[in-house]
């Protein structure tokens, strides 16, 4: 599949679920950009944002998510990026939050993440208000 070899060209490991949604955007019908909502209980969980290393710093991710605001406005919507990543998220409506203020499925795999000495933040987002 050629989601799967894009994140592998990008160092990604593929893992998706039946039922991840996985989102991509196309330049001249080749894959440049994928993201993965997974449910869990009743949340989503952005993963696996990626964009074509050539092509980041344009736009195309916020552009994506920009596309998704009402599918993540559905249900409570959480990421896990990495602490660099912290003012892209912020940008695209995901707000910093403690683990205590999120759902339990999400703080229990936050809290995994961490005790592997994972770099990450824990964000939900918000939609912005017009």
């Amino acid at each position: 599949m050629q989601v799967k070899r894009f994140y592998r060209e990008h160092k990604m490991k593929p893992q998706a679920a039946k039922s991840d949604d996985i989102y991509i955007a196309l330049l001249n019908n080749r894959l440049i950009g994928a993201v993965r909502l997974c449910p869990h209980e009743n949340t989503w969980l952005l993963r696996s944002m990626c964009i074509k290393t050539n092509l980041r710093n344009q736009g195309i991710g916020h552009f994506m998510l920009s596309q998704l605001t009402e599918i993540l406005a559905e249900k409570q919507c959480y990421c896990f990026p990495f602490t660099h990543l912290e003012n892209f998220y912020n940008k695209t409506g995901f707000n910093k939050i403690e683990s205590k203020d999120a759902a339990k499925v999400i703080e229990k795999k936050y809290s995994g993440y961490l005790a592997n000495g994972k770099k990450i933040l824990l964000m939900q987002f918000r939609k912005k208000q017009p």
